[in-house]
């Protein structure tokens, strides 16, 4: 394998992965189904309860009635997503989890671009969710996407903590000539 100051060139990097690919090989999302319950409800429990009491029957409350995303790696899942949205307006992240062994690896990334691939393809002007402001990986994850801070709300969730309100403009699509 052809090799310049250590790393692979061009012509070699055609057959080589990296890291970020092979993380994300395996994954597929599909739409929620009622047998999903159970590992939302886990999921809930690990990644919400730091913040309400309730995250469990709230999480599923959220993932029933909104239009929800489950991500899988190899048939098992591994995280989700719900959404709602006004064709042609503003599209809403009511949800997004994703399991601990599994952060980190371009999961929340890949359940971002797919939300909006969908409200992009509904027309919508305006992507907006809610986050505490001590979730830093989730910050970081939403910042680097595009969004930008709108407000604070102060001790927005049950247990004290902080929100940050973002928000993501989309540019109109373009039309083809």
């Amino acid at each position: 394998m052809g090799q310049t100051r250590g790393r692979p060139t061009a012509a070699a990097c055609d057959r080589c992965y990296t890291r970020r690919m092979l993380a994300l090989e395996g994954l597929s999302i599909r739409p929620y189904e009622a047998g999903d319950d159970p590992f939302i409800a886990r999921l809930a429990e690990e990644a919400f309860d730091e913040f309400t009491p309730r995250a469990v029957p709230h999480t599923l409350d959220m993932v029933q009635r909104y239009r929800t995303l489950v991500v899988l790696r190899d048939q098992r899942r591994i995280g989700f997503l719900a959404l709602s949205g006004q064709a042609g307006d503003v599209f809403v992240v009511q949800a997004i989890a994703v399991s601990r062994r599994e952060r980190g690896r371009g999961v929340g990334e890949r359940l971002m671009r797919e939300f909006e691939a969908l409200a992009r393809a509904a027309g919508a002007r305006q992507l907006e969710l809610c986050t505490a402001d001590c979730n830093l990986a989730a910050l970081d994850l939403f910042y680097r996407r595009g969004f930008r801070l709108l407000r604070r709300r102060e001790r927005f969730y049950q247990r004290g903590q902080d929100a940050c309100i973002l928000v993501k403009t989309l540019a109109p699509a373009e039309t083809p000539r």
